[in-house]
């Protein structure tokens, strides 16, 4: 008994791992689409609108930097907020498409969304 509590709480340590790599790469990758956003609107002389889009770009890669934060912390709001954060991670990605780098984007979501999906139980326990 002790030998597979001791496996199911490694299997989710290395979960963990996983989801908060991805999130990560997520990270970097949010900011390398908006950073080419952005650029490509300075070269177009959009002036004011630049800021706007820098601004959801940074802010969807601090929302992910706070999932990174509290991936492994236990607790159903934690479950509850790291699925709203995918969740519209995931739609923000959408608008984007057919572009390759929204594409890897929401690949990377939907991983951190099926390791997520794993660790219910892990973060049921009070």
């Amino acid at each position: 008994m002790t030998n597979s509590k001791k496996r199911t709480r490694e299997i989710n340590l290395a979960r963990i791992m996983v989801a908060r790599i991805m999130f990560y790469l997520n990270i970097g990758l949010w900011l390398l689409m908006g950073s080419m956003s952005v650029w490509a609107m300075i070269q177009d002389k959009n002036d004011w609108i630049v800021l706007l889009v820098a601004f959801f770009f940074l802010f969807s890669a601090f929302t992910l930097f706070i999932g990174v934060r509290v991936v492994d912390q236990k607790g159903r709001a934690t479950f509850i907020i790291l699925l709203s954060i995918i969740g519209v991670n995931i739609l923000l990605s959408f608008v984007g498409y057919p572009d390759f780098t929204y594409i890897i984007a929401t690949l990377f979501d939907i991983i951190i969304l099926a390791n997520l999906i794993t660790l219910k139980a892990y973060y049921d326990q009070s």
